[in-house]
């Protein structure tokens, strides 16, 4: 079985979008300089060894479901209180299911021996980590300070002991992993 990794890119003070989301801004006020993935290079692994990924309803609609080609290959579930109809676009195929668990549970199930990865919504990565599912975190911070918006984090309410796996300086962005550590008592 593949990880469940946390992929997000972040301001240096932890917003992953500035202030004043919209459709027409979906990364706020200032969030502009957020590059979602990282490095372009960094979306190409992301695509390649993903067999699923699981995104929160919110980014889905902000970015009103990525369009008719989303850069995703694999099947998505979007966990949300707002069912609708599963959505079939370019190669992805989006699923609604009713909660993060469900999500997960049917991610992990599509993805086999490859990894699932959480795409987009503060608040599903937070439920996934305070569910003890995320394996690894990966954060690409971009070289600016938001000031205020959407932060990474922000209603984890526990404590979560990590393992740093790696830091990278990229042409834009430095690059973290961190390992989740499993069963401590914290």
């Amino acid at each position: 079985m593949g990880r469940v990794r946390i992929t997000l890119s972040m301001s240096l003070d932890g917003y992953i979008a500035g202030s004043g989301v919209t459709p027409e801004t979906p990364l706020g006020h200032g969030g502009d300089v957020i590059r979602p993935g990282g490095e372009p290079s960094m979306g190409q692994r992301v695509v390649a060894e993903s067999g699923a990924a699981i995104a929160g309803r919110g980014v889905y609609d902000l970015v009103d479901g990525w369009g008719a080609s989303p850069p995703y290959e694999v099947p998505v579930f979007v966990p949300t209180h707002r069912p609708r109809p599963d959505r079939v676009a370019g190669t992805a195929t989006f699923t609604f299911v009713p909660d993060v668990k469900v999500a997960l549970d049917l991610a992990r199930e599509a993805a086999g021996d490859k990894d699932v990865y959480v795409i987009g919504g503060a608040n599903v990565a937070d439920q996934l980590l305070r569910l003890g599912a995320i394996d690894l975190i990966e954060l690409h911070l971009e070289p600016v300070l938001l000031g205020g918006g959407v932060r990474l984090f922000d209603a984890l309410g526990t404590r979560i002991d990590l393992e740093r796996v790696a830091v990278e300086a990229g042409a834009h962005s430095t690059h973290l992993r961190y390992d989740v550590r499993k069963g401590q008592t914290v």
